[in-house]
């Protein structure tokens, strides 16, 4: 089936069509809900922030000027709104632990087990880095973005995207290696 550019979508939906409104909220809605759990650790507050970007697009799609990616853009959007979160609730770093996260592949049990085992150890971790830092990895790793890309979302220069980048995968290294340590001494 034909997959219509977001440009494309962009100008109907500003022109008033729902169905090309539609199909931009469910190419962009799983991505963002899942970037704001990984980033938040709560199904809730990644529930409230994905509302939250859609409606800001909803009320700002016409001032989408193309200068970058619509999906740089509504990524900026939804890092703005996730750093505000994360600075209100500093007084409350209780973060919920356990979620799920799709798998695409049905590996053997024991391949999910130990998958799942470390996708929380490593959620874990990435909970403990600076909120600027686990931005970063987060935009990196989980949403492809290049250094560049968040740099102009974060209106950082690249230098410093990188050397948040880098501090926080010695930050996490570290980190993994205790918990590893850690979990090992206790079997």
């Amino acid at each position: 089936m034909f997959k219509r550019s977001d440009e494309t979508l962009i100008e109907k939906a500003i022109a008033g069509d729902a169905k090309a409104w539609q199909q931009l909220v469910s190419r962009y809605q799983a991505p963002l809900y899942y970037y704001a759990l990984r980033l938040l650790g709560s199904p809730d507050d990644a529930r409230d922030l994905l509302q939250d970007v859609l409606m800001v697009l909803c009320r700002n799609l016409a001032q989408y000027r193309g200068d970058s990616s619509f999906k740089s853009w509504l990524f900026g959007i939804a890092n703005y709104r996730a750093m505000d979160m994360l600075r209100k609730r500093k007084n409350h770093q209780e973060l919920a632990e356990d979620y799920d996260c799709p798998d695409e592949d049905t590996p053997s049990y024991e391949l999910q087990l130990y998958g799942q085992q470390t996708q929380r150890l490593v959620q874990q971790q990435l909970r403990l880095l600076p909120p600027e830092q686990r931005l970063v990895v987060e935009l990196r790793f989980y949403q492809h973005f290049t250094f560049d890309e968040i740099a102009e979302q974060l209106a950082l220069s690249s230098n410093t995207i990188k050397s948040r980048f880098y501090a926080a995968l010695d930050k996490l290294r570290t980190q993994l290696e205790l918990a590893d340590v850690e979990q090992s001494a206790n079997f």
